[in-house]
């Protein structure tokens, strides 16, 4: 409770540090004072936690709270320095699935498939695999955060649990309040293709019907909202997800793994990491490279005869030697390229 007051921790924050205090700290350290604990104590009730990520934000908790009560003279000594080095790790059942991210393959399959079976969730999807989003920003986007001109979306809030809202907001259940973002890194612009857009235009349509058909219609703008206008929680998408993972076939990720695959993508396609980083909303290349973009053998396809075969039949080439060009040739238009490729 002193985080909500000092730090104005994030309320998944909270609940992250609570239950590993409730549920690991206090059962192993909680009937002992504090100028009778030991660094032994610390260490045997970090060890007996079963999980690595668990375990490492524990360490975080254990030695910010005794920092804290160190400096506020309720403990004499330090017990807590470097203890992270004499923590037994806890030992993995089973081989961790390395694959960490699904092929392009596998991201288009998932939403060919979702738009047909589970439309709700199709353009969350969409955004998240192709701007790298997360759910509390996707639920946050709202039209005018699209500037369809420059073919850019401008993430500016998310949703959330505000633990510090004096009072609810205006026709928004708790759960979805707006809150500052992740990160001052967070607030960032990033470019959509033309695709996105199309889709993002056809929802507006259906947006723009039904406010007009519903006369309880809540208009607050939000690009993914139920259908009378309010906007979804951060667990909307859960069941729909498990759903559509059964009949795809695909071995199951986490949803915010799909921010992951955004960056692998780019990552094989050449992109600069410090472009990654930055649609990311990270405040560096190295971590983005070093967290989210998973190490895989990229496959290397010889399209040379495709392109030579596109560039014959549309007369690219330039003219014979002594030949003269009146004006520069034009390449095709994007319509070109698409039909002689995908049609």
């Amino acid at each position: 409770h002193h985080m909500i007051g000092q730090k104005r921790i994030t309320y998944n924050t909270y609940n992250a540090y609570r239950n590993i205090i409730e549920n690991y700290l206090l059962p192993a350290i909680g009937h002992k004072m504090l100028d009778t604990l030991q660094r032994k104590d610390l260490v045997n009730a970090l060890s007996a936690i079963p999980y690595q990520k668990v375990q490492r934000t524990a360490i975080g908790v254990i030695t910010g709270s005794l920092c804290y009560a160190r400096e506020h003279n309720y403990l004499s000594r330090d017990i807590y320095t470097g203890i992270s080095s004499e923590v037994k790790r806890p030992c993995l059942k089973k081989k961790a699935d390395t694959r960490q991210v699904y092929t392009v393959e596998q991201a288009a399959h998932l939403l060919y498939l979702c738009k047909q079976q589970e439309p709700m969730i199709y353009l969350p999807m969409l955004l998240a695999v192709t701007a790298g989003l997360r759910i509390s920003e996707i639920t946050g986007l709202r039209y005018s955060d699209i500037d369809f001109l420059g073919k850019k979306l401008f993430v500016e809030r998310q949703l959330g649990k505000d633990l510090y809202m004096e009072k609810q907001q205006e026709n928004r259940p708790v759960l979805c309040s707006e809150l500052p973002l992740k990160t001052k890194n967070s607030k960032r612009a990033v470019v959509l293709a033309d695709f996105v857009l199309d889709e993002i235009l056809l929802e507006r349509q259906r947006y723009e019907k039904r406010k007009a058909s519903d006369p309880g219609f809540l208009d607050l703008g939000h690009i993914c909202c139920h259908k009378n206008g309010q906007c979804h929680n951060r667990s909307f998408y859960i069941k729909p997800y498990n759903r559509l993972m059964e009949q795809s076939g695909i071995s199951r990720l986490p949803w915010r793994k799909f921010r992951n695959t955004y960056a692998t993508i780019l990552a094989q396609y050449q992109v600069n990491m410090k472009t990654i980083s930055k649609c990311l909303g990270h405040y560096s290349p190295d971590f983005t490279s070093r967290v989210y973009v998973a190490s895989q053998k990229q496959e290397i396809y010889d399209i040379s005869k495709i392109i030579e075969e596109y560039v014959l039949t549309h007369h690219l080439l330039p003219k014979e030697q002594g030949s003269v060009e009146p004006k520069p040739y034009l390449l095709p238009d994007a319509h070109d390229y698409w039909n002689y490729f995908y049609d």
